[in-house]
């Protein structure tokens, strides 16, 4: 079996009971965790301090399964890092671009990230060769899914993870506010990268796969009717709708022992 197979493995086992995966990760982490899902090296000084942000809502077995597969995976590279779970409670429709923004602003209120990754619930990477850290450059953590064969799904995918840095996020007024249900925010967000003239780093495909867990279409998230309107938004709109905009409730933020729950209300924006 090759290290890939042996990974994939790995996770279905995981996934088969995966809130005996979490209490074990519970147990295992609770003394080297600081609340919140906050880790720090002891061996060394981290490189970066990183604020992982998961949009989130209804996907409780893929939450257990992510986080209790992502602290192993992160302290393997010796970063400092803490997990922000964004749960949408309402409106019923879900609006992950506006739980980025949300979980960007909410994080930095805690501690001076100088990094982000925004990352899907059901997306795990399957190599710490991949450094989950960010660059100068706009990073795409999640170009080779195992749902697409692990290629390119097309030319300028950007969706599942990226790595931002907080300055990189500041330039391109974080992302849009506007897109409900499935799809669009991702086209959307590459094109606000594009507006302020940066690149879009890969890491080489040998280790940049991720494996995305299977699961139903979510009744809460459909497919977004105007998800082609991240194709026609136009610079004078990224100014006015992102971090600079963004409306929203914050109910309650929890530090659990694997992650921090900040749950919110998203208004009309």
């Amino acid at each position: 079996m090759d290290a890939l197979s042996f990974r994939v493995k790995a996770i279905e086992r995981l996934s088969k009971n995966s809130q005996l995966a979490y209490a074990q990760a519970e147990h295992i982490h609770k003394e080297v965790l600081k609340p919140g899902g906050h880790w720090t090296p002891e061996e060394c000084a981290a490189r970066q301090r990183v604020a992982m942000v998961v949009p989130y809502r209804n996907r409780e077995d893929h939450l257990r399964i992510f986080v209790s597969y992502m602290h192993r995976f992160m302290q393997a590279q010796y970063l400092e890092y803490q997990i922000f779970v964004v749960e949408q409670a309402s409106p019923d429709v879900f609006n992950r671009a506006a739980l980025m923004n949300i979980g960007f602003l909410e994080a930095l209120k805690l501690h001076d990230f100088d990094c982000f990754i925004f990352h899907d619930v059901d997306l795990l990477p399957l190599d710490t060769r991949q450094p989950y850290t960010c660059f100068q450059a706009p990073t795409h953590l999640g170009a080779y899914m195992s749902k697409f064969s692990y290629q390119m799904p097309y030319d300028g995918f950007f969706g599942g993870a990226v790595a931002l840095s907080t300055e990189n996020i500041k330039q391109m007024n974080g992302f849009s506010n506007l897109f409900y249900g499935w799809g669009g925010e991702d086209d959307d967000t590459l094109n606000r990268v594009l507006w302020r003239n940066l690149t879009v780093h890969r890491h080489a495909q040998d280790i940049g796969k991720s494996y995305m867990i299977k699961h139903e279409k979510d009744e809460g998230n459909p497919t977004n009717p105007n998800r082609g309107i991240g194709h026609e938004m136009k610079p004078d709109q990224y100014n006015r709708n992102g971090i600079n905009s963004i409306k929203y409730i914050k109910q309650s933020t929890d530090l659990n022992v694997l992650y921090t729950r900040v749950l919110v209300s998203i208004g009309e924006n």
